[in-house]
C-alpha cells in the first residue's frame, strides 16, 4: 500500500492495484445476470415477445392430444436428425468457425439462455438456418454454409440471435413440428409419416399460423442481439431472394412499394401453407421494432435523444396488420 498526502498533510492510503476495487465475485456477477433477465421476463414471457405467439401457441395447446401429438412427432424427428447432421455437417466450436462460436455466445449471454450446439450444413445453394428442440433435449441450430458465404457477419448476427430467440421463447416442440409439417426429410421415417396422417386440416393451419407469429418474435430477438439495428433489414432483403443480391442491388423502399400492390389481392392466401411470413411483411414489422420502446429497453446505447418510440401495445397492433394473412390490407 503507498500513500498520498492531502492538502493538511494526512496521508490517504491509495490501492497499489487500481483493480482491487473490482468486484470479481461470480455469485455477484450471476445474481446480476438474473435481475437483468427477470426485468425483461412477464409471466415467463420474455417482453419482447410478439403478442399473437403466445395467444395462438395457448389455443393449440388448449386442443384435446395437440400437445402429445407433437410431442411424439418431435421425440422421433429430433434424434433421426442430431444423427444426420453429427453425420453430414460440422459442429461449430472455439477451433472450428470460431467466429460463428463468438457470435453464438454473445447472443446467447445476451438473451440470458445457455450456449446451443451449432452445426454447419455444407450446402452453398440453400439460404437456411433452424433451431431443433424438445423439451427433453439440448437445442440445436443449423446454419447453411450459403449463409457464411452471402451474408455480412452483422447479419449473421441477426440470424444467430433468430434462432436464439426460438430457445429464448421456448418455441422447441412447436417449432420443431412445424418444420416436420413441411420437411421432406420426415418423408424417410414411416413412424413420422403414421403420427402425421393423425394432424387434421384445421390443426395444420394452427400450428402454421402460430409459426409464422413466433418469425416475428425471434426476428425481434435478432434485432435486440445485431450489432446494428439495419442488419436485420438487409439480411430480410437478401433472404427475399435467396441471397442473389447483394443487399445494395436491391432498394428496400422500392420492394415494399412494389409488395404493397400485392397486399389486398388473392395472392397473399399462398402463404397460409407456409412456416414463415414472407420477408416483405417482415421487413414491415421489423421496421416497427426498432421504433419501440422495448427495442431500446435491451438496447439503451441506442437510444437517441428526442426520437419517438411507440409502446409494446401500438408495436403489436401495427404488426398484426402487416402480418396477418387473412385481414391483411394495404397500408
Amino acid at each position: 500500500m503507498t500513500h498520498t498526502l492531502t492538502s493538511g498533510g494526512e496521508p490517504l492510503p491509495v490501492p497499489l492495484n487500481p483493480t482491487d476495487t473490482i468486484d470479481i465475485c461470480f455469485q455477484n456477477y450471476v445474481q446480476t445476470r438474473q435481475r437483468s433477465s427477470d426485468l425483461h421476463m412477464q409471466n415467463g414471457i420474455p417482453d419482447y415477445a410478439y403478442g399473437q405467439d403466445f395467444v395462438l401457441r395457448e389455443k393449440i395447446r388448449a386442443i384435446p392430444g395437440a400437445f402429445a401429438l407433437f410431442k411424439a412427432v418431435t421425440s422421433q424427428y429430433v434424434p433421426y436428425l442430431k444423427q444426420v447432421y453429427n453425420l453430414e455437417a460440422l459442429k461449430v466450436g472455439p477451433a472450428q468457425f470460431p467466429e460463428i462460436y463468438e457470435i453464438t455466445q454473445d447472443c446467447a449471454r445476451r438473451l440470458g439462455i445457455g450456449l446451443p450446439t451449432v452445426f454447419i450444413y455444407p450446402d452453398p445453394a440453400t439460404i437456411n438456418a433452424f433451431t431443433i428442440a424438445t423439451e427433453d433435449d439440448s437445442p440445436l441450430i443449423v446454419i447453411h454454409s450459403a449463409l457464411l458465404e452471402r451474408f455480412t457477419r452483422g447479419e449473421l448476427r441477426t440470424i444467430i440471435g433468430h434462432e436464439c430467440g426460438h430457445i429464448h421463447n421456448n418455441h422447441g416442440i412447436y417449432n420443431t413440428a412445424a418444420e416436420v409439417i413441411l420437411n421432406s426429410l420426415s418423408a424417410g421415417l414411416p413412424i413420422i409419416r403414421q403420427l402425421l396422417s393423425l394432424l387434421s386440416l384445421p390443426l395444420k393451419y394452427a400450428i402454421l399460423s402460430w409459426s409464422r407469429a413466433a418469425e416475428i418474435t425471434c426476428d425481434r430477438a435478432g434485432i435486440i442481439c445485431a450489432d446494428d439495428a439495419g442488419d436485420e433489414l438487409t439480411a430480410k432483403a437478401k433472404l427475399l431472394y435467396g441471397g442473389a443480391f447483394d443487399a445494395g442491388e436491391a432498394n428496400l423502399e422500392a420492394i415494399l412499394r412494389q409488395y404493397d400492390m400485392l397486399r389486398s389481392t388473392p395472392v397473399r392466401l399462398l402463404e397460409l401453407s407456409s412456416t414463415h411470413p414472407v420477408p416483405v411483411r417482415r421487413i414491415f414489422a421489423a421496421r416497427e421494432f426498432i421504433n419501440s420502446e422495448i427495442l431500446y429497453s435491451w438496447r439503451p446505447e441506442w437510444r437517441q435523444a428526442g426520437r419517438a418510440l411507440i409502446s409494446k401495445e401500438e408495436l403489436d397492433a401495427r404488426c398484426q396488420r402487416y402480418v396477418g394473412v387473412i385481414a391483411s390490407k394495404k397500408r
